[in-house]
């Protein structure tokens, strides 16, 4: 892909997710909640050595997975949205749509 294109949309997703922080509370939510979950489990991830995961640390991959399934899935909702919104408009100033 174009180096410009990949920009532009890097751009959008990040203002998309910086937007989403703000004015959707679920999806600020799970942002929160999986910063929060990601530290108890980052030093079982990060651990080169044989691990031990207890039933605690179980409980916060699960936790953690259905947090950013949550995310995921208001983060696709809001980029077909805006591709679409987005696509629409272009058309528009190219003349294709009146």
């Amino acid at each position: 892909m174009n180096l410009y294109v990949s920009d532009f949309l890097d751009g959008r997703i990040d203002d998309i997710m910086k937007d989403l922080r703000k004015t959707d509370g679920e999806y600020a939510n799970a942002m929160e909640k999986t910063k929060d979950l990601y530290s108890n489990i980052e030093s079982i991830i990060k651990s080169k050595k044989e691990i031990l995961i207890t039933g605690k640390d179980c409980s916060s991959f699960e936790e953690l997975l259905d947090q950013e399934f949550t995310r995921t899935a208001i983060m696709q909702q809001k980029l077909y949205k805006q591709g679409y919104l987005d696509c629409v408009n272009l058309m528009k100033m190219l003349g294709v749509l009146q």
